[in-house]
């Protein structure tokens, strides 16, 4: 069966949390997303700059088919947005392509995965602290998000002194088995979407179905994951409730 352009959008969309349908303008070139062989080399030297030249290290995993990426490179275009980062950060853009195992990348900053595009990291580049933990799932609607937060925020994260969220080894396990099994989820999904995509003897009925179970379990797990961290931070000898999230439908 084959599917057209439009539902194969909305498919990723749903996947990946950008859901957004607003009118974005234009983004200045450094704001694409463009595939990269060499992307941990590639963002390990843009830190070593940020350092240098006492910057934060800011780094941007998206997609140029996801609506919030591009709304949130728009946004970055915007003249009042520029002499902001210009100024306070070195800024990498990379590029997930279709479900790309990039998580690595995230886990290097102490995130666990990349549950949605954009997934926007804020760095120290002296200690590879992140900085933005607390909010980054915020900037996975970067279109719906209003210039004025962006002014907001761009301008003052860093400013004040930040506490990395902690864990705990059970918390651990616990993020280390579901990342493990969000990533079965999108190699399961890769070929049903691949052969869709290429009008090949792709089911769209299916693509929908798997891919709307994966956004719904990757968008409850990041939640879940910062919840059960607020929760240790608040009191560190809590005894968490972890979630159960069973098997997939197709498992």
């Amino acid at each position: 069966m084959k599917l057209g352009i439009g539902f194969i959008l909305i498919a990723l969309m749903l996947l990946m949390g950008c859901q957004s349908t607003a009118h974005h303008g234009e983004a200045l070139p450094q704001y694409t997303f463009i595939a990269h062989d060499n992307d941990m080399e590639r963002v390990a030297s843009v830190q070593s700059t940020a350092q240098a030249q006492g910057k934060l290290l800011l780094v941007v995993m998206g997609a140029q088919w996801c609506h919030d990426s591009r709304g949130l490179a728009a946004n970055f275009s915007n003249q009042t947005m520029q002499p902001i980062l210009t100024s306070r950060f070195e800024t990498v853009f990379v590029d997930v392509g279709y479900f790309d195992d990039k998580h690595s990348l995230a886990q290097k900053y102490g995130y666990p995965a990349y549950f949605g595009t954009p997934t926007v990291m804020v760095i120290q580049p002296k200690t590879g602290q992140l900085l933005n933990e607390v909010n980054l799932s915020k900037w996975q609607s970067a279109d719906s998000v209003p210039l004025d937060e962006y002014i907001e925020f761009f301008s003052t994260i860093g400013t004040d002194s930040v506490k990395t969220l902690p864990s705990s080894p059970q918390l651990d396990q616990f993020i280390k088995n579901n990342v493990t099994h969000l990533k079965q989820g999108f190699n399961h999904l890769r070929p049903i979407w691949a052969a869709v995509r290429n009008d090949m003897a792709g089911d769209a009925k299916e693509l929908q179905s798997v891919a709307t179970e994966i956004w719904q379990y990757r968008t409850q797990l990041q939640k879940d994951i910062l919840a059960m961290k607020l929760e240790l931070a608040a009191d560190p000898q809590t005894k968490l409730s972890l979630p159960d999230y069973g098997q997939f439908s197709w498992e």
